[in-house]
């Protein structure tokens, strides 16, 4: 009788350890994506506002804004890097799960864990990747507002790092056995 007791808190302790898990992985979620809205919602306010100067420039005043252009190339690098760090959270980018819903919940768990460890391994790589990239651009400068060719693509190794610590972040989850990420598709 007291072995039973025994194994129903040791059930209960690691119930409750999984529980304080997934709420600091939840969390850890929840800041990347809160960081890819905000790069999001600050890149799309300003290309919006810049290219509507621009828009107003030329037709009330016929003029035109000589940087009007160069900004929105600038910071559209990093309204996309921001929704791929959004969309990889929420675990939306394009994927193809139709055989691996067929496998057993032991061998689907080993499958999850080797795709996290190749989206480590691939960010890991484009991270690398993007440094000559950036070395390259580094003596390269925006015509009109003098600012480093190197800007918008910094956004590249920062997108990556990001994808990586979600990815991180979910095989801890598949390797601790913590619950999916609820996404549309599974909170209907």
């Amino acid at each position: 009788m007291h072995g039973v007791m025994n194994d129903k808190g040791a059930v209960r302790q690691r119930e409750e350890r999984l529980r304080t898990l997934s709420r600091w992985l939840a969390r850890g979620r929840e800041l990347f994506y809160l960081l890819g809205s905000a790069v999001v919602v600050v890149t799309t306010v300003v290309i919006g506002t810049t290219l509507m100067a621009g828009v107003i420039v030329r037709y009330f005043l016929s003029g035109s804004l000589a940087w009007g252009n160069e900004l929105p190339v600038i910071l559209f690098p990093w309204l996309v890097m921001g929704g791929v760090v959004m969309a990889a959270v929420r675990q939306q980018h394009l994927g193809v799960d139709f055989f691996v819903r067929r496998l057993p919940a032991g061998v689907a768990r080993a499958v999850a864990a080797l795709m996290q460890l190749l989206v480590i391994g691939l960010m890991g790589m484009l991270i690398y990747q993007s440094q000559s990239l950036l070395m390259f651009m580094q003596y390269q400068s925006s015509p009109v507002l003098g600012w480093p060719a190197s800007w918008a693509f910094y956004s590249l190794p920062l997108g990556a790092a990001g994808v990586m610590v979600i990815a991180l972040l979910e095989l801890v989850a598949v390797v601790a056995g913590c619950p999916a990420v609820p996404n549309e598709e599974n909170e209907s």
